[in-house]
């Protein structure tokens, strides 16, 4: 056990930035608290990784240095977190690395902490793939969640349970996000029937939302139908809306008369997860995850754990999903031949009248192979392939309305920047950046405005030389008040660039898809008034045709004009814009379906606009 440096700073706060641990872990960055423990963002020096370093709160410790008992109790339940984390190794469950015990110097006294070092996940929670409003009655996309994050939840439950471990206080706020791959975290009340046990004092652990009856009457009877239970209470908080933390605890869920037999379905499902008789619940999660199966019609292809889980569609559900995209590209082909701004349709197969069609195929690659529908950015989002083709100008491009012009093919992030990914970006860069009253310029030019961006809602701050998240929560939100300069630096840092307005307009309308007018993609941006004040987070936007989220939603994003646009009186040229809703279709006569898109100096920044990176498939043309 090895003594560290005396250290002053934030007295709500065990470790410092900079302090090393045993020789091995140097603290990068405080990510938050809970009831009892503090994690920090760490880089392992020895493996040249980031992790995660998890300890007990010394502010905790100290406002319980009367009671040696609680303390104790404490520390035994930190430690059988280590025990009970190491058992499991999945894919959708947190791997631990290390566990141990050293001292650090602070105020002038040596204290003795106990920490685990486990897996960094840098992005959000599942809270942020969870609509606040809920996803019914919109099954695409009920079905969408189901299979990209419960059904790997479940997975990961079920791995606990075959390892006779109870979880004991799942909800959406203990499984992050490693990317779209869940992972269940924060073990602090789980229970294994491989430990001893641990003696649980009179106050209630868990989140009575999410607790089932017999958690809150005997902590220590409980067994894997508690979790059945927190996993039907998170399905219906998924499709109904956001519990508060005093809404039906200890009760029976279910939805307001589900009209669709999907959703009585999962009505059923939910009714008998939640079922406050655990002798009438839903027996495990095993089950539970065969009734969701049952209820998508799909099954689980076999795969290696290290292959990227799927399913497989039975045959009813296939003819479906084949004849879908058809009636999809019919449809789009007679929209567009009415419409005022005429573009190509991706398809290969058929031609509309008036719409050129295009083969697309990546210049220069091997054999002349097509390039892949995806590819991972260097800031390790995914980009999702537009293929090109034509499209006819609409007025909103002013002397060049009308012209036809041919879009090349090219990648387009999948979701906008997030503030985590710009936070990331800036403490990178910390040798080109000095912040002023609350203005962060990069190389002399204006990036970004911090301070609040809505009423209640700062999400990035600047402190002791370095940027961070005010919350974790805030980390998969778009990044706003981002400047046209600061986006451009961090494309370019990436190997990408901005989208153009030809690119943007083809990206639009070639993926549009029907949406109702109570989508989140059609949902503004809070106001301050607003219990949450934050925009949406990226991933709750709904994919268009091609993959992407959020285009032409209540966040616009800056994008570059072929063409210099000269502001009145200003005898500098720019060709910076903005794209979308956001920028205010009637200031400049948009008329109809046609997206709109409004020049802006480069230093400006908006609370409203965000963007994303782009890049061609032609490395020359990139």
């Amino acid at each position: 056990m090895e003594t560290q440096q005396p250290m002053n700073g934030d007295p709500n706060k065990s470790l410092e930035v900079g302090v090393v641990l045993e020789n091995k872990w140097v603290i990068l960055d405080f990510i938050g608290k809970g009831g009892m423990g503090e994690v920090y963002r760490a880089h392992q020096l020895n493996l040249d990784r980031d992790v995660a370093i998890k300890i007990i709160s010394q502010k905790w410790l100290e406002e319980i240095n009367d009671n040696d008992y609680e303390a104790e109790t404490c520390v035994e339940r930190f430690l059988r977190e280590v025990k009970v984390m190491a058992q499991v190794r999945h894919p959708d469950v947190i791997q631990i690395f290390d566990y141990g015990t050293t001292s650090i110097g602070k105020g002038g006294q040596d204290l003795v902490i106990e920490y685990i070092a486990m897996e960094y996940i840098p992005g959000g929670t599942l809270r942020s793939t969870m609509s606040a409003e809920g996803y019914y009655p919109d099954e695409e996309r009920t079905r969408e969640w189901l299979t990209l994050y419960f059904l790997p939840i479940l997975d990961g439950v079920c791995a606990l349970h075959e390892k006779g471990i109870v979880h004991r206080d799942l909800k959406p706020e203990n499984v992050l996000l490693d990317g779209k791959t869940p992972k269940i975290a924060d073990f602090g009340l789980a229970r294994s029937c491989r430990l001893g046990p641990v003696t649980e004092s009179m106050d209630i652990k868990g989140t009575p939302p999410y607790m089932s009856p017999e958690h809150f009457m005997d902590l220590k009877r409980t067994d894997e139908r508690a979790d059945v239970y927190s996993l039907g209470k998170i399905l219906y908080e998924a499709l109904s809306g956001k519990m508060k933390q005093d809404q039906i605890p200890f009760r029976k869920a279910s939805l307001a008369e589900p009209e669709t037999p999907f959703f009585q379905d999962l009505d059923r499902i939910i009714q008998e997860a939640t079922n406050e008789d655990k002798r009438e619940r839903l027996p495990s999660v095993k089950s539970f995850r065969q009734t969701i199966l049952d209820t998508l019609e799909t099954e689980i292809k076999p795969s290696p754990p290290e292959a990227e889980k799927a399913p497989v569609l039975k045959h009813k559900r296939w003819k479906t999903l084949v004849a879908a995209p058809l009636l999809l590209l019919i449809g789009l082909g007679i929209y567009l031949f009415h419409e005022e701004s005429h573009v190509s349709a991706p398809s290969s197969h058929s031609v509309s009248p008036g719409i050129t069609q295009e083969k697309t195929q990546e210049k220069g690659s091997e054999h002349g192979a097509p390039p892949p529908p995806g590819v991972k950015g260097q800031d390790q989002d995914i980009m999702r392939l537009i293929p090109g083709g034509t499209i006819t100008l609409p007025p909103s491009f002013g002397p060049d309305a009308g012209r036809t012009i041919q879009v090349e093919s090219f990648y387009l992030d999948e979701t906008l920047v997030t503030n985590y990914q710009y936070v990331e970006f800036l403490n990178r860069v910390l040798s080109k950046i000095k912040v002023e009253d609350g203005v962060v310029w990069g190389d002399g030019k204006v990036w970004l405005m911090l301070g609040e961006v809505k009423g209640g809602y700062e999400p990035i701050v600047f402190e002791d030389g370095k940027f961070r998240l005010q919350l974790s929560a805030y980390s998969s939100h778009p990044v706003l008040r981002v400047s046209a300069q600061g986006a451009s630096a961090y494309v370019q840092f990436h190997g990408s660039r901005l989208i153009t307005e030809d690119e943007w307009l083809y990206a639009v309308i070639t993926g549009k898809r029907a949406v109702s007018s109570e989508s989140t993609l059609q949902r503004p941006v809070p106001s301050a008034s607003d219990e949450n004040a934050a925009p949406s987070p990226v991933l709750i936007y709904q994919p268009d045709a091609y993959g992407i989220r959020g285009m032409n939603g209540s966040v616009g994003e800056w994008g570059v004009r072929a063409w210099k646009t000269s502001f009145e009186g200003d005898n500098k040229t720019q060709d910076y814009i903005v794209l979308g809703a956001c920028a205010g279709s009637r200031e400049i006569g948009i008329q109809g379906p046609s997206p709109s898109a409004v020049a802006r100096r480069p230093w400006e920044a908006s609370e409203e606009v965000g963007f994303r990176c782009a890049r061609s498939t032609t490395p020359e043309s990139g």
